[in-house]
């Protein structure tokens, strides 16, 4: 059982009698990649919070609020408007197979330059015509922003209509929020904004990986950012927030402890808790968890954790929890890890320097 298995179950492994707050010293050569990893930081803002990275981390990203997903893809004008131009022609010579109609409604959105909107079906293969997929894009400070979600149609839906009386057939609801969603997805792409990587808002706001939404903070915010280290990519961090995302007080980080005893005795974990406990940080009261042990990849590496809001998760403390992988698949390092990238020195030491750096943004909220 590795590492992640055992993160996913517990979630985390905590083992006070193993906690150990003092790191034996660097060596010389770790010295060095500290200070290969940590001479120029970057702060990079997350949802409604900055950390400070180092400068030439790679990263990836997903955004959702009020249940719309939101990319953003750097590229120039001129490719938008191809890729829009695209994206119409294969929406509109897509075939349903059973014969649905593909494309139910586009154009330009009102008011905003460089946009395009696309009502469809959700899949060209689904066997019936009572979902859809709505598409908004706006390219805005060089970077393609594409909003999606999903909604309803069974007033008009054909396939309602061909069933009924059948062994097939299905209730007879009113449902149709295409209009209602296409309305939110409107009114969110007219305001959010491209941003660059080192762009700090100042006003109130959620940042995502190349944009900007501003708005007061509200509930059905869930963010995550994960960065690699640019030469070392099973090395890496991903920071997460979520308003909705809420567990009971019994577990939080410090108090899994019954089941997590009970999981650290698999010999295929090799886990050893390296430090634990309760931590301030940027203001924020949070718990951390350091463990070695067997990860994704089947070697020798760590997960780091710190969690804050874990029972109070809302829009003014929305649950945040802060990873580190080292020796792991993620995104960027997905096969052939033979050795982690860091010693436990040298991830400690990375850990305590960036994880100190998380703080609420001014004026986020």
């Amino acid at each position: 059982m590795n590492l992640r298995r055992l993160v996913q179950i517990a979630p985390l492994l905590l083992l006070i009698a193993a906690c150990s707050k003092n790191p034996l010293p660097l060596t010389q050569p770790e010295k060095q990649t500290m200070t290969e990893l940590t001479a120029s930081l970057k702060t990079r803002c997350v949802g409604r919070y900055l950390i400070d990275m180092p400068s030439d981390a790679l990263s990836t990203g997903s955004a959702t609020i009020q249940g719309v997903t939101f990319e953003a893809t750097s590229m120039t004008n001129e490719t938008f408007e191809q890729e829009m131009t695209a994206r119409e022609t294969e929406l509109k010579s897509k075939v349903n197979r059973h014969g649905y109609r593909v494309l139910y409604d586009y154009g330009q959105i009102s008011n905003t330059p460089h946009s395009r909107y696309f009502v469809a079906l959700r899949d060209v293969d689904d066997t019936a015509d009572l979902s859809r997929a709505i598409e908004a894009y706006k390219w805005d400070a060089g970077y393609q922003l594409k909003l999606r979600i999903e909604a309803s149609d069974w007033v008009h839906s054909e396939y309602k209509k061909k069933v009924q009386g059948t062994p097939y057939a299905v209730p007879d609801m009113s449902l149709n929020d295409v209009p209602e969603k296409t309305n939110l997805v409107m009114d969110l792409i007219r305001k959010v904004r491209g941003r660059a990587d080192d762009e700090i808002p100042a006003e109130p706001g959620v940042c995502f990986l190349g944009g900007f939404l501003p708005r007061k903070a509200a509930n059905g915010e869930d963010i995550s950012v994960l960065f690699a280290m640019k030469d070392r990519t099973d090395a890496f961090f991903t920071l997460q927030t979520n308003t909705d995302l809420r567990e009971l007080p019994r577990d939080t980080l410090l108090n899994r402890l019954p089941d997590i005893r009970s999981k650290i005795k698999d010999p295929n974990a090799n886990g050893r808790i390296i430090r634990s406990g309760t931590v301030q940080v940027g203001g924020i009261k949070a718990e951390e968890l350091l463990l070695s042990g067997t990860t994704t990849a089947r070697i020798a590496g760590h997960v780091f954790t710190l969690e804050a809001n874990t029972a109070t998760s809302g829009s003014m403390t929305p649950y945040l929890v802060l990873d580190m992988g080292n020796g792991s698949i993620n995104t960027f390092a997905r096969n052939g890890i033979q050795k982690a990238s860091l010693t436990d020195g040298e991830a400690i030491a990375l850990w305590d320097t960036v994880s100190r750096t998380l703080r609420p943004r001014p004026n986020g909220f």
